[in-house]
């Protein structure tokens, strides 16, 4: 998941992986996903009116190492970001832009449903996948 870093000046883009994503809605097309109340960027993501989700390839599992530890900025330097969105990631799988639609605590962590305002898929890669604790590939998990 992606949002700009609150402090705007700094033209950082902001990366968490999420361990947990569903469609809740097609009209209108929803999505959920949760983050822990204890977690390092809670308050950002809490706070956030955009996000991204970034549905990763088999070959970004560094990528989504980094993001599952704390403060993991983007900078324009990384080239890890697309021109076609401010919060897309270059050689993705797909990409949805999300607005805030709800937000709600239940248990421990904050369920976060975003609108899908737009949406991109790239065939041209197999997507990552994690499972028992294990990085794989779509239809490679055992």
């Amino acid at each position: 998941m992606t949002t700009p870093d609150p402090d705007m000046a700094s033209g950082q883009v902001l990366g968490i992986t999420a361990n947990s994503f569903s469609s809740v809605s097609l009209d209108p097309p929803l999505i959920q996903w949760c983050i822990d109340v204890k977690a390092h960027r809670y308050q950002i993501y809490a706070d956030a009116t955009v996000f991204g989700v970034n549905i990763l390839s088999a070959g970004q599992e560094a990528l989504s190492r980094r993001f599952a530890k704390q403060n993991a900025h983007i900078v324009p330097d990384d080239m890890l970001m697309s021109d076609e969105h401010p919060l897309r990631m270059r050689e993705v799988i797909g990409f949805l832009a999300c607005e805030v639609f709800d937000t709600r605590i239940v248990g421990d962590h904050l369920v976060i449903v975003g609108q899908v305002t737009s949406f991109d898929m790239d065939e041209g890669h197999e997507g990552l996948t994690f499972f028992r604790g294990r990085y794989g590939q779509i239809g490679t998990v055992s």
